[in-house]
């Protein structure tokens, strides 16, 4: 099998943010449950110096498409930078993602996998070969986000597991069972 950057990035993506929207699909309902706001939900967050969750949902859509783009070599969306104040809204921000990222074909993304990938982070400028960037960087801070945000909702008790977190790879095999 070839090595496909399109393959281990767009299905990859495409079906975390799925399951991210799946979750939150499960907060709204935990939410008009319970009688609680959805943005007092999405204001919740792990620890004092963390994003909330509506933050780790902007930042997971934001690391998978701008990683997209830069792997592509095109303009990133147009993503807000306001956090969203609603699940609707933030599930419209994950749709928006998906929409974006399952718009690249595999043409975009060949090539040279050794082509060097420069972004600006806190400490000044960093770059890698793409191959390094998609597989170290990009997908290491996409996992983080998608994962604190699922934290974040099963910690305020709504009932999810691990197999809504993994999504249809898993709910295929197991129908019916959780």
């Amino acid at each position: 099998m070839t090595f496909s950057m399109h393959r281990i990035s767009v299905p990859v993506y495409d079906q975390m943010l799925t399951n991210l929207d799946y979750v939150l699909e499960q907060g709204a309902a935990y939410a008009a449950e319970k009688g609680l706001d959805e943005s007092e939900l999405l204001e919740r967050r792990l620890a004092p110096d963390m994003f909330t969750l509506a933050g780790q949902v902007q930042r997971a859509c934001e690391h998978s498409a701008v990683a997209m783009s830069r792997l592509a070599g095109i303009e990133p969306p147009a993503l807000s930078t306001e956090p969203d104040t609603s699940i609707a809204g933030a599930r419209a921000r994950i749709a928006a993602s998906r929409n974006f990222i399952n718009a690249i074909n595999p043409d975009q993304l060949e090539g040279n996998p050794d082509r060097p990938i420069t972004v600006k982070v806190r400490l000044g400028e960093v770059s890698w070969p793409a191959q390094d960037y998609l597989l170290h960087f990009a997908k290491a801070h996409f996992y983080f986000h998608v994962t604190t945000a699922y934290d974040i909702l099963r910690h305020e008790g709504v009932d999810i597991g691990k197999i809504d977190y993994l999504g249809a790879i898993m709910k295929d095999k197991f129908k019916g069972q959780r």
